[in-house]
């Protein structure tokens, strides 16, 4: 091995080590992180889905369409916002 490919793979190698890294939250975390949050709410609803076919992806956020049944046998749609970087959700009543 040539010596000049060997620092160029040090370079390299060290550049990547010392990038910060970029987590996103997957699709799978955004749905225990929504169904959760919802699930923790009092009083507590009888049953949590989510609507997978309403589902929005971008590089920032992901937003869910959550259908809850209630304590009383309501039922009602809720949006769940997960911004991806900081792994906070928000919810809001659907419109």
């Amino acid at each position: 091995m040539k010596t000049s490919s060997l620092i160029l793979g040090l370079i390299l190698g060290a550049t990547f080590a010392a990038a910060p890294a970029v987590a996103k939250t997957s699709l799978n975390k955004g749905k225990q992180i929504c169904e959760a949050a919802v699930k923790g709410q009092e009083p507590a609803p009888k049953s949590v889905r989510t609507d997978n076919d309403q589902t929005r992806v971008s590089d920032a956020s992901l937003v869910y369409t959550l259908r809850v049944k209630n304590a009383d046998d309501t039922s009602s749609k809720l949006v769940c916002t997960v911004d991806r970087a900081a792994e906070t959700h928000s919810i809001t009543p659907a419109s």
